[in-house]
């Protein structure tokens, strides 16, 4: 079920800046190999974060469900220059999926990967 037009939808996505090549093969591989790839933030979601990280320019980010780091990547680009980026994840299975792509990026040192349930104490990957 659509909750938003598709004309408007179409709109919205041809007027937000394009993601990076790297977003785009995270999308793509999330799609063909992760469970439930509806949950990734997608496109225009993604930019809409990125925009809000860069007008704030935070020094940290505290991120609760990782899934496969698209939204983990996009807050990052707001980042100040040695800020950092902490990311909770308790699918265990998505740890090594993430990591790939964080390790590609250009935040690879300013993203920090927890594992374990938010509430309770957790390490880092």
């Amino acid at each position: 079920m659509d909750f938003i037009n598709d004309d408007i939808m179409q709109y919205a996505e041809s007027h937000s800046q394009e993601e990076s090549e790297l977003l785009k093969e995270l999308q793509r591989e999330t799609h063909q190999k992760v469970l439930q790839p509806r949950m990734i933030s997608g496109h225009l979601q993604g930019r809409f974060l990125s925009l809000i990280s860069q007008l704030i320019q935070p020094e940290k980010i505290l991120e609760i469900g990782t899934y496969t780091g698209y939204a983990t990547l996009c807050l990052a680009e707001g980042l100040k220059k040695n800020g950092a980026i902490h990311t909770i994840e308790i699918n265990e299975e998505l740890l090594d999926f993430q990591r790939k792509y964080f390790d590609r990026s250009d935040y690879k040192k300013q993203i920090f990967g927890h594992h374990g349930d938010a509430k309770k104490n957790h390490s880092r990957t």
